[in-house]
């Protein structure tokens, strides 16, 4: 008898175990910012291919303390009639993963793939770079929703472009931007 409730007490353990470790994340919903020291952000990256920072299939991504914007993939790149950005730039197929190392979860991690990436950018005459980068979207098998905004201000100074000996543009790079993340159930918090 003793060794039937031994059998049983493991198998109930075992069953506890299994299921906790299969629970999902644990989520804390908020707005969270770089400016607010929420989280650090390390570096954003745009690598281009063929011969103009506008080709299609260039990629974007941003990187931070818990945050990853990976694998957008740029479609198009557009002239815009606006007093503040020359270009908008929508980027298809990125992927933001948010882990337990930044403040948004206490444990494990979301994941919202398949998004649309907007980049509004103007570079003035002395090469002085501003962006703004904004998504939303669903974290998958989760009932939470994000939005994301990312802006850079820089100078030749404070961002990296590097160019091949044909004077086409292969990369640009930098950090020092403010990220904002807005993690919510159903609707944005007022």
């Amino acid at each position: 008898m003793k060794k039937v409730g031994l059998v049983s007490l493991v198998f109930m353990l075992g069953l506890l175990f299994s299921v906790s470790s299969h629970a999902g994340p644990i989520v804390n919903p908020g707005t969270y910012s770089t400016a607010n020291g929420d989280f650090t952000a390390k570096l954003w990256k745009e690598i281009f291919f063929g011969c103009s920072a506008s080709e299609p299939f260039s990629v974007l991504k941003v990187l931070g303390e818990g945050f990853a914007l990976k694998r957008a993939v740029l479609e198009s790149n557009d002239p815009i009639n606006d007093p503040e950005w020359q270009w908008m730039s929508t980027y298809q197929c990125g992927t933001l993963i948010l882990n337990s190392k930044g403040p948004w979860l206490k444990r494990g991690r979301l994941v919202a793939k398949h998004l649309t990436v907007h980049k509004y950018s103007t570079v003035d005459e002395n090469n002085n770079l501003k962006f703004r980068i904004i998504s939303s979207g669903l974290f998958e098998n989760t009932s939470y929703r994000f939005t994301l905004e990312i802006t850079f201000e820089g100078t030749p100074e404070t961002y990296e472009a590097r160019y091949d000996e044909d004077d086409f543009p292969e990369f640009q790079m930098g950090s020092h931007m403010n990220i904002v993340i807005r993690i919510y159930k159903t609707s944005p918090p007022v």
